[in-house]
């Protein structure tokens, strides 16, 4: 069964073609009466995960259900997508993707695998991104996902109408059904499974001087520039620069260690507790503390004149805009707010944490049921394609059964309880936000412990073993 959605046409956009999509299709799981609808929005790891889940369950548990992915772009795939042909778009305008053509897997390819889905034979023990493009790809073909995938489908506002009891979800989404064709299209949701991913707005961090020193390019030397890694694509750019690299996470490691071959000169800022990356032909800087005209300068005095560019690995903020103002008034963004997940009166994002949530995945905001809106790949430092199905089998079975999860008020105390084990270790919960950094919140022990509770609720059947299987706690182990 298949239901048709309202149609909003987006102002002058592409009048003149006359072929205008009037309205796609929502795909229900079987011909009846829909009982229930779920929108999920993004095509990567996680979107992926939660949508073959579902299907997953027993067929008489999802009977009538109308279940559809949105992806903005032109296919699934998420981060390892590459950018569409064309110039890469120049500040402040976004790129697709953060990917550059380098890419390489930091982790071994089978610890990264979803669970009984291996890449294919020969592939190299840390593949390129071409690798892990076309391992997504497969696995939504393999499933046969694909029929359930809205590709060109930007969700631009979802706003909850009702309250902390019932209601549905209205979202808006924008369709380019063709080149130079745009359609704004309605409907309704009972449930809403955000699976966007992290690495779309960047952290710019801000130093005093940057204006005057971007101002004032050296005669004869290539105009100064204060890059994010998202823009950062190939090493030779950066032929005979000098260049400072800030950040040493994955883009930031990365990049001294490619163009570290390439520059002139390479330095990497980095905080009092990060070493240089290893095998980087870098030369250490501490943090930053301000710019001159001619001189970036470091928390330690020392300053360096001859700068060409800034390549900043500064990873991202946690944004969804389709949740927050001026689009919804679902999610909060206050990077300083007063609020934790005991005071919050909705849900609210610091840009590195959003909460409340349980187990990093239901929102527990009193304006909503907490079935209403849920996240699939919100947890940093884990192997995301185990890790959201983990997430995403207590997410089905939530929206099968919504008394499998305990109260809004056990939830709420059980956060807490895990916020407060991080303060005792000497971390701040909204400072670390969704990263598994704790000694006692591995990201095996994090998985396991979502499916063991499932287990101890009977929504799953007790079969003696651990989701994580004894080779990938090894191999991470190992590597």
């Amino acid at each position: 069964m298949t239901i048709a959605l309202q149609v909003v046409l987006i102002a002058g956009a592409a009048l003149a073609s006359g072929q205008l999509q009037e309205s796609f299709q929502v795909p229900s799981t079987s011909h009846c009466q829909p009982t229930k609808s779920i929108a999920i929005v993004g095509g990567g790891s996680g979107g992926l995960a939660i949508l073959k889940t579902i299907f997953d369950l027993p067929e008489e548990l999802r009977n009538c259900w109308e279940v559809v992915l949105f992806e903005q772009r032109r296919n699934v795939g998420g981060v390892w997508l590459p950018d569409p042909p064309g110039p890469l778009p120049r500040p402040p305008n976004l790129p697709e993707s953060p990917l550059y053509p380098l890419l390489h897997t930091n982790t071994p390819h089978p610890t990264m695998t979803y669970p009984n889905f291996t890449y294919p034979p020969n592939t190299p023990l840390f593949p390129s991104h071409e690798y892990v493009e076309r391992y997504h790809i497969d696995y939504a073909e393999h499933h046969d996902l694909t029929p359930h995938i809205r590709v060109h489908h930007r969700v631009v506002s979802a706003n909850w109408i009702g309250d902390g009891v019932e209601g549905k979800w209205d979202l808006e989404v924008q369709v380019e059904p063709d080149v130079g064709q745009v359609v704004n299209v309605r409907h309704s949701f009972d449930h809403l499974i955000v699976a966007n991913g992290h690495n779309h707005y960047p952290h710019i961090p801000v130093w005093n001087g940057t204006e005057g020193w971007l101002a004032n390019t050296p005669p004869g030397t290539p105009e100064r520039e204060i890059l994010h890694s998202v823009y950062y694509r190939l090493p030779e750019k950066y032929r005979n620069r000098t260049v400072v690299i800030v950040g040493a996470g994955g883009s930031g490691r990365d990049a001294a260690l490619q163009v570290g071959k390439t520059a002139r000169v390479a330095y990497q800022s980095l905080t009092p507790r990060n070493e240089p990356t290893p095998g980087a032909h870098v030369v250490p800087k501490p943090r930053i503390a301000y710019f001159t005209n001619t001189s970036v300068v470091f928390e330690d005095g020392t300053s360096l004149d001859d700068v060409d560019s800034l390549i900043l690995g500064t990873g991202y903020d946690l944004r969804i805009p389709f949740l927050s103002p001026p689009h919804s008034t679902v999610l909060a963004v206050d990077p300083e707010t007063a609020y934790n997940s005991t005071t919050a009166q909705t849900l609210i994002s610091n840009l590195r944490y959003i909460f409340p949530t349980h187990r990093h995945i239901f929102s527990l905001s009193p304006q909503l049921p907490p079935t209403a809106l849920a996240f699939v790949g919100l947890p940093v430092l884990v192997a995301n394609c185990p890790s959201d199905i983990a997430q995403s089998l207590l997410v089905a079975h939530a929206l099968a059964n919504a008394s499998v999860l305990p109260s809004r008020e056990a939830m709420l105390r059980e956060l807490a309880a895990r916020e407060a084990a991080l303060q005792r270790e000497g971390l701040d919960p909204y400072y670390v936000g969704h990263r598994l950094v704790s000694e006692a919140e591995s990201d095996h022990d994090y998985q396991d412990g979502l499916v063991e509770y499932l287990k101890d609720v009977g929504a799953l059947p007790h079969d003696g073993r651990k989701f994580v299987e004894p080779w990938r706690r090894a191999g991470r182990r190992d590597w």
